[in-house]
């Protein structure tokens, strides 16, 4: 049993991804269950096969514990820590050769407090690869690529796992400007350049000074653009989910 663990900021489209890989995992022979971990979301893509929703109530906790939606939702995402073992116990009886699981979009909640790696390393106990959505808005500006690359990286030091970066949404941008964005991270002197052109003043330093670091960051060397949309971009997705779990050799071909 494989674990594919979504990650990305609110809107980079994780859910939608979700429903989009589970379907081309079946549709490729292959067995796959998915997971939400998001304990306010009011609506998904896909069908879950396990639901935090079936044990946190978010809309209860805001009643009890007389608490704004934020805090809700911090106080769902530590309550979900003590439904570890009835969700691993769920995921075992289904028995897929991949178990997708699709997490809170709000990074600060989930990702940069200590709950968020917790729940994953003791649900995801076995191969596992976080998949991170770079949603493209943020391609649209290499300042703003910069601090969302470091974003990436940061939150890979959080998990401590092997990390495939998604370039999602991409059927947004336009040919040229996936191609820019991929030599971005390819080739990190043309993003210098394109800071320099762009910004001035301390705010240029702060994204040059950004763009050396993440030259220097192993985890940010490669960028799949994916469209949940137009189904782009799978198959070279689970290229890089084969070469994660199975150092190339795909398991599932005799």
């Amino acid at each position: 049993m494989f674990y594919l663990v979504i990650l990305g900021t609110a809107g980079s489209g994780k859910s939608t991804l979700t429903s989009t890989l589970y379907e081309w995992l079946l549709d490729h022979e292959l067995t796959a269950a998915t997971v939400n971990l998001d304990p306010g979301v009011e609506e998904l893509p896909y069908t879950p096969d396990i639901d935090v929703r079936e044990f946190i109530d978010i809309h209860d906790i805001m009643s009890k514990f007389r608490l704004g939606p934020n805090g809700a939702l911090i106080a769902s995402v530590d309550f979900l820590a003590s439904y570890i073992n009835e969700i691993n116990i769920l995921i075992n009886e289904i028995g897929s050769d991949y178990v997708i699981i699709d997490t809170p979009g709000q990074m600060e909640i989930f990702a940069f407090r200590d709950v968020g790696p917790y729940i994953i390393s003791n649900i995801a106990r076995g191969r596992t690869c976080i998949i991170y959505l770079t949603d493209s808005f943020f391609a649209r500006s290499p300042s703003q690529f910069a601090s969302i690359m470091l974003l990436t990286a940061s939150t890979q030091f959080r998990f401590n796992k092997p990390q495939i970066n998604v370039l999602s949404k991409s059927d947004l941008l336009s040919k040229s400007d996936v191609e820019r964005t991929l030599m971005w991270v390819d080739e990190p002197e043309t993003l210098s350049n394109a800071i320099e052109e762009e910004v001035r003043g301390i705010n240029r330093e702060l994204s040059l000074a950004l763009a050396n670091l993440i030259s220097h960051l192993a985890t940010v060397s490669h960028l799949i653009p994916v469209s949940s949309i137009k189904n782009e971009g799978l198959d070279e997705l689970y290229a890089g989910i084969q070469r994660v779990l199975y150092a190339g050799e795909d398991y599932f071909t005799e």
